[in-house]
């Protein structure tokens, strides 16, 4: 009995192993074709064009390009180790979308999401997205009647960016966004929020959020003008409220209290530093109010202080964040002429040269390890280089230069990604980091425009690209990172197939534009089975996509020639500008800015024109000014820090 009991059980446990095997093998996921992972949004045309064939990692596969629907071949390759690349590929139609067909190997023909191949396409794809996105979630007067943290945008905190990002749009790309629509009506939403029976729907930490917006609509003079961009209402719109309620409290267990917070006042230098260029919209006494509350608290919550703190991956406390804004308003006290400007430029170099001594970028947690607020670091130490060279401190090149090879030596994989470690971290760990990738081409591009290895640059841009790439599909789940990307996104076949649990939090399922989600470590190198990260999208990861595709804008706007002609001065010029056929440009005589000139555009974002000359004079649009022998003549296009020129001898 006893010995057929034991065969009774070694049965069971032999069907138990047999049965937990089965198991085993039905988790681990085994494509029926080639996968092919592309952007679906689609690629700039003269910018590097990558894919990835994951199952294809070893070896070769051939790859062939056909109009989506089409048989006909329009271009060929060979992917190598899982990498396709077709930078050689240049379409006419630029309006046509486009399919990869992958072939050989052990498994049946696989064919990508179409995608459309045009200049400049990822500037004009973006474009509204991220504008309509900046819309819908403001607190209280956008898609929800709520203000989930009590700051100006729905679950906002002082951390995310919005300011900033919304001046480096505008800056980087003034024409585009006068061209939009605007769509934003200040008088409704103040009748909206005035009237007695408006509810704000209640949530963690706004219990200021609704005064503070009946203030803004009551006591912040409104815009003005006729014609308002939407990124401009925006952006008096997080002024504004930050003016009547600075103070705020992180409400996802930040342990830091209610309080004016310095990454706060830090987005005002933005406005202050932008206001020439915006002076139609906002009054003197608006700028006024806000210079004089910027630099009354200024040094009392530490901007002028080395700020030594490394913040976890959550994304509080990026290193490097008061560079950018603290020479910033070195130019505003020079501006306006204020006895203190230095002491913005010393604050500045200060916390510089403390991160060249101090910071080793060989720590992910220094880099990619501050999630979306990554961009804040090297968008700091470009612009110092690139515009105060001869202040810099001693090994800021370097600097750059390390931030550059460790980024090359952590990117080589099939999906040209960005690792956070070589060692088993794919992703930031334990979070969901769509925000960091959608911010990596920032920090990837302006590195790239310091580097002066050729090899080098051509390798960031490539990683810089393949960043977008990987937000709009080429990732190990072949989505795209928004989960309702038909709400503000342009024909894309596949979003993030989970979304976060609705009518909770920030409500972003109600906004166009949101990018919610891409694979963790989990999924890397190939496994889409892998577990989800954090589901839920966030203003934070918003605004750092904000900040890739102003830069990119500002990366793309560049002069093609410059030159005398025989009636004129003939001007050719590169701008990311979709929607609109004028391209203003500013023009300098030896420096001073005395007009403009208007170039005319074509389908391909390329802008020609003719500045008319006399022996001794410029026909400028507003009428004509004086010239000699050796002036010098510039044209530019772009605003501040942002603007691109180019120059020649009269």
């Amino acid at each position: 009995m006893l010995k057929k009991l034991r065969s009774v059980f070694g049965l069971i446990v032999l069907q138990l192993s047999a049965t937990a095997s089965v198991h085993a093998q039905d988790s681990t996921f085994h494509p029926d074709k080639h996968w092919v992972c592309v952007s679906q949004t689609g690629y700039n045309s003269n910018a590097p064009k990558r894919f990835t064939v994951p199952t294809a990692m070893d070896g070769k596969a051939g790859f062939y390009i056909t109009a989506a629907g089409d048989s006909k071949q329009l271009y060929k390759g060979t992917t190598i180790n899982g990498v396709g690349d077709f930078t050689g590929f240049k379409p006419a139609d630029i309006e046509r979308q486009y399919v990869i067909h992958v072939t050989g190997g052990q498994l049946p023909e696989g064919v990508s999401y179409p995608f459309r191949v045009a200049p400049c396409l990822l500037e004009k794809e973006g474009l509204n997205p991220s504008v309509w996105f900046m819309n819908d979630t403001r607190s209280a007067t956008g898609t929800h009647h709520s203000a989930y943290g009590g700051c100006p945008w729905r679950d906002g905190t002082y951390y995310s960016y919005e300011i900033p990002s919304l001046i480096w749009m505008y800056l980087s790309n003034p024409a585009v966004y006068d061209a939009m629509p605007a769509t934003i009506s200040y008088d409704s939403l103040k009748a909206i929020v005035l009237n007695p029976d408006y509810k704000l729907v209640k949530s963690p930490n706004d219990e200021t959020a609704l005064e503070a917006t009946r203030k803004y609509f009551t006591t912040i003079e409104k815009p003005t003008g006729s014609h308002i961009p939407d990124v401009i209402m925006d952006l008096h719109w997080g002024v504004g409220y930050y003016m009547v309620n600075p103070e705020t409290q992180d409400p996802s267990k930040d342990p830091l209290p209610r309080q004016l917070h310095p990454q706060t006042l830090a987005q005002l230098a933005f406005f202050l530093y932008a206001y020439p260029y915006l002076d139609k919209w906002f009054s003197r006494n608006f700028y006024e109010q806000v210079l004089t509350f910027t630099r009354q608290h200024w040094a009392k919550i530490g901007l002028l202080d080395i700020q030594r703190e490394v913040g976890t991956s959550k994304g509080r406390h990026a290193p490097g964040f008061s560079v950018l804004p603290n020479l910033l308003m070195y130019e505003v006290a020079k501006r306006d002429k204020l006895p203190d400007a230095d002491i913005y430029m010393k604050a500045a170099k200060q916390q510089t040269a403390w991160m060249i001594d101090s910071l080793s970028f060989d720590d992910p947690m220094v880099t990619k390890g501050q999630r979306m607020s990554e961009h804040m670091l090297m968008t700091g130490l470009a612009m110092y280089l690139l515009q105060y060279k001869e202040k810099a401190p001693a090994g800021l090149q370097q600097k750059i230069g390390q931030w550059a090879d460790i980024v090359i030596s952590r990117s080589g994989n099939a999906w040209d990604f960005r690792r956070y470690d070589m060692d088993k971290n794919w992703a930031v760990p334990e979070f969901n980091e769509v925000g960091n990738v959608a911010g990596f081409p920032a920090s990837g591009l302006l590195a790239a425009t310091i580097i002066k290895d050729a090899s080098k640059k051509q390798r960031l841009e490539q990683i810089s690209f393949a960043h977008f790439d990987n937000l709009y599909g080429r990732n190990p789940l072949n989505v795209h990172a928004a989960h309702h990307p038909e709400k503000g996104f342009r024909d894309i076949t596949k979003g993030y197939p989970r979304g976060y649990q609705e009518d909770v939090c920030a409500r972003l399922e109600l906004s166009r534009g949101g990018i919610s989600c891409l694979p963790g470590t989990e999924m890397y190198p190939f496994d889409p089975s892998g577990k989800d990260r954090h589901l839920e999208g966030w203003i934070n990861h918003n605004t750092a996509w904000n900040m890739s595709l102003a830069v990119l804008s500002w990366y793309d706007n560049r002069p093609l020639s410059f030159a005398k002609g025989k009636d004129g001065l003939e001007i050719d010029w590169q701008a990311p500008v979709g929607n609109t056929n004028t391209l203003p440009l500013t023009v300098y005589v030896n420096g001073v800015k005395k007009g403009s000139v208007a170039l005319t555009g074509n389908n391909n974002m390329t802008f020609r024109g003719k500045l008319g000359i006399k022996p001794t004079a410029l026909l400028l649009d507003g009428g004509e000014v004086s010239v000699k022998k050796g002036d010098r003549i510039a044209v530019a296009y772009g605003l501040g820090f942002l603007e691109k020129q180019v120059e020649l001898r009269w």
